[in-house]
């Protein structure tokens, strides 16, 4: 795949809210067959597109890309039997047996958040103005109302739903139709709904939602006052802690997602990630059986077992050290 398709394809995934992310060669000590500017773009499940080397580099570099795209943060990754302690970067096992190097950087293209803000208050406009700045979609009751009369005036009828994906909810309806509005939230499928409400509304409008049959675990998604405390008084200032409670609660979930120790088995070679129903080869020494994503990892497992176990130990090590890390605390809720 050339790279103007790869550009078309990023184009098409981002115009569909599909986050990816690209993987380029930005590296190579021979022998390999890979070369320096390789390019490839992994999806969120898995596809890779595009060429970037050989069977083991691409597994070890689409367990990378997965890993970016839930964390939201770009690396640095190389493939090498020679570990240098001193670099800050994520050096993996070369499994090729050329025993060549390769290095990559991987950039995760995210699809930013919804934001659905109900309310027509001052502080609708400010809100919206900020979400947009720091990488949310917002939409206010005015655009909501926009899109549904376009969308009932289209010669085939309204437009299907769109794909879901990373949504948050803002009710700063501030007493016109605060329970519809929170209502409405708690039944969408957004993330987190923040209030923009004193401790003491808040408890009422809890109540008020517990009769409407909104289950505790959903009322769990609700944060009210929706931000930190910083002494708010203007609309604008409102809006701005508002914002800041939204920020705070998006790094915690993706911090969240990323500290999520992966299922399956990882393969001690390339360090992906294999369903063992679905591996392309296995070994079984001492009673364990051992799954590859493909026949070359397996071979390189069985030139030096010992290392590679010990090198599957201390990954496995690492992944449950990672999912109890402890996430950023919540804004005040």
């Amino acid at each position: 795949m050339k790279s103007s398709d790869l550009f078309e394809l990023s184009r098409e995934l981002s115009q569909q809210r599909q986050p990816h992310a690209w993987i380029t060669v930005v590296s190579v000590t021979n022998p390999s067959s890979s070369y320096v500017g390789a390019q490839a773009i992994v999806t969120a499940d898995g596809a890779l597109s595009g060429w970037i080397g050989g069977g083991c580099v691409q597994s070890a570099a689409k367990a990378a890309a997965l890993g970016s795209l839930a964390s939201v943060i770009p690396q640095k990754m190389r493939l090498s039997n020679l570990k240098d302690a001193s670099e800050a970067i994520d050096v993996r096992p070369m499994a090729c047996a050329s025993n060549g190097e390769v290095e990559l950087f991987i950039q995760p293209i995210a699809v930013p958040p919804r934001l659905r803000i109900y309310g027509s208050t001052p502080i609708v406009a400010t809100a919206a103005w900020l979400a947009r700045e720091v990488d949310f979609d917002p939409l206010t009751d005015q655009e909501a109302a926009d899109v549904d009369a376009l969308s009932a005036l289209a010669p085939n009828g309204p437009a299907p739903n769109p794909p879901e994906r990373e949504t948050y909810a803002l009710i700063a309806t501030q007493g016109e139709g605060d329970e519809t509005a929170l209502e409405s939230a708690l039944r969408s499928c957004a993330r987190a709904v923040l209030v923009i409400a004193s401790r003491r509304k808040a408890e009422r409008l809890r109540a008020a939602m517990e009769l409407r049959g909104i289950s505790k675990e959903r009322l769990d998604a609700m944060h009210a006052p929706a931000g930190p405390d910083i002494g708010a008084v203007t609309p604008n200032e409102i809006a701005l802690a508002a914002v800041a409670g939204l920020v705070a609660l998006r790094r915690r979930c993706r911090t969240q997602r990323a500290a999520q120790p992966l299922t399956g088995y990882i393969n001690p070679v390339c360090g992906a990630a294999v369903d063992p129903a679905r591996a392309l080869s296995t070994i079984t020494l001492g009673g364990q059986t051992h799954y590859f994503c493909c026949q070359a990892c397996r071979i390189e497992f069985e030139r030096d077992p010992r290392k590679y176990l010990d090198i599957g130990a201390s990954t496995r090590a690492r992944f449950a050290a990672q999912s109890q890390l402890k996430a950023p605390e919540a804004p005040d809720s």
